[in-house]
């Protein structure tokens, strides 16, 4: 299984997904399933605004760096700006969990190391397990 978080403050959180799953369908990346979306305040200390935040089953033959590589070039599509970590943001897609891969680079953890700590991330991911249940 493969599940991703998905997160917008800027602009609309609609648009801003909707464009990334019609930009990730063309790179035959598949989304299966999508958790409701839920606002939540800013986490991190720096963003203002409240978040849109989602979790999402894809379905690829991609391998992890290059989904990752895809993510963030959906991101910059949608006109992210990275020079605030923490920051508001137009579109955030961060992957929670591939498979069973364990992996631990300078660019991409997995399973996702923080993704049990942050209810902007459990209330989506519990509503999207209860969907496949």
């Amino acid at each position: 299984m493969i599940l991703i978080a998905v997160g917008s403050s800027i602009g609309s959180a609609q648009n801003h997904f909707a464009a990334a799953e019609e930009f990730l369908q063309k790179q035959g990346i598949m989304v299966v399933q999508k958790s409701d979306n839920f606002m939540f305040p800013p986490w991190g200390g720096i963003a203002k605004n409240e978040f849109t935040n989602a979790v999402w089953q894809l379905k690829t033959d991609k391998s992890p760096d290059a989904l990752l590589a895809q993510l963030q070039a959906a991101e910059d599509a949608s006109g992210r700006d990275r020079s605030t970590r923490w920051g508001d943001r137009t579109l955030d897609l961060d992957i929670l969990i591939y498979n069973d891969e364990k992996i631990e680079t300078a660019d991409l953890k997995l399973p996702h190391p923080g993704m049990l700590k942050r209810d902007f991330v459990l209330i989506p991911l519990l509503d999207l397990l209860q969907k496949l249940a």
